[in-house]
């Protein structure tokens, strides 16, 4: 009985620590912002948990500042802090509701709105003292069940996407060499549902998403402003599709580059457009026709390897002033690529 009580004792000081130390961080948060020129709203408080986990609740906080010559706005119905004995090194940060940001000054006024489902960052309690990343080396985590984005275009166009069973890491290293990543960034995604708005084929239903989405992105350290593109990948009913290179991001004009475009699949792909009826038959009788000369040519591959049209093909892709090239041929600005 007097372990029990003791444990009991020993929990709930140990909960009281943790909520003080909650207490403590938004207060040193919020004054390093406003030293930094911003105005922060922290919302209103409300604290609670359970015995192993204390928790601090913020209801509709407020954030607007300075960042990289514009203002960014954002705001949030509820933000929850909290520290677990079980996780006693993070602090883990929950985003629930909806939630807004903008950014505003010289270029393009850019909206954002996003609501989460079970989205939670993961930060080490060590950098609860600072919030600047290039302060020191640290890294973030995050995770959601599913991530609905709205992205809205100064002309009042929108684009709508939703993530799901998504998941990434965030590793900073403000004093990295130029053999070492100042910022290296991996995220993934079971599924990217693509905007209504595109011009996708109306069926199949697969033809409206995206699956086994990944990026893997670095900066090296240095002092440079190249971006290296070490993975980006992702499906598309039965095309695989994937991008590794590097680029260089000049502070003015558009960016340059050069990239491998890797892609397989091209006629499963075709031919189950033209079964749903989203494609001519002129493609599908196109892609046959080259399986079946390529199958009764000499030197073809084995009897059970893929049809030449599924096999895989490395193509160049080059960046130029910010325009995309498939080997000679533009593609087109990437402002008007991205969504």
């Amino acid at each position: 009985m007097l372990a029990m009580l003791a444990l009991a004792l020993l929990d709930g000081a140990a909960w009281q620590a943790a909520q003080r130390t909650l207490d403590q961080m938004a207060a040193r948060w919020s004054a390093q912002l406003r030293r930094e020129g911003w105005t922060v709203r922290p919302g209103t408080p409300a604290r609670g948990g359970s015995p192993l986990t204390a928790r601090l609740t913020l209801q509709d906080p407020r954030l607007e500042g300075p960042a990289a010559g514009r203002t960014v706005a954002w705001g949030a119905r509820t933000v929850a802090l909290s520290l677990s004995l079980l996780h006693p090194l993070t602090l883990r940060i929950g985003l629930e509701g909806p939630q807004a940001a903008r950014l505003a000054g010289p270029g393009p006024l850019l909206a954002l709105r996003a609501q989460g489902d079970g989205l939670r960052f993961g930060l080490p309690l060590g950098l609860s003292h600072g919030l600047s990343p290039d302060a020191m080396a640290g890294h973030a985590t995050w995770a959601a069940r599913s991530l609905a984005l709205q992205v809205l275009a100064a002309d009042g166009r929108t684009t709508d996407l939703r993530l799901h069973d998504l998941a990434g890491r965030l590793l900073w290293n403000g004093r990295a060499g130029p053999d070492a990543s100042r910022l290296a960034l991996t995220a993934r995604a079971a599924m990217l549902d693509l905007p209504p708005t595109w011009p996708l084929p109306p069926t199949p239903a697969e033809a409206h998403r995206l699956s086994d989405t990944g990026l893997t992105l670095s900066l090296p350290g240095g002092g440079g402003s190249t971006l290296l593109v070490q993975d980006l990948h992702a499906r598309w009913m039965h095309l695989s599709l994937a991008v590794a290179g590097r680029a260089r991001l000049p502070a003015t004009g558009g960016a340059n580059g050069t990239f491998t475009l890797t892609v397989a699949g091209i006629g499963r792909t075709v031919r189950t457009l033209d079964q749903a009826g989203a494609l001519s038959p002129d493609w599908a009788r196109a892609v046959t026709a080259i399986d079946r000369l390529a199958r009764g040519s000499p030197g073809d591959a084995a009897p059970d390897a893929p049809p030449p049209t599924d096999r895989r093909l490395s193509l160049p892709l080059r960046l130029q002033g910010g325009t995309l090239f498939l080997g000679a041929m533009a593609l087109g600005h990437m402002a008007d690529l991205l969504p």
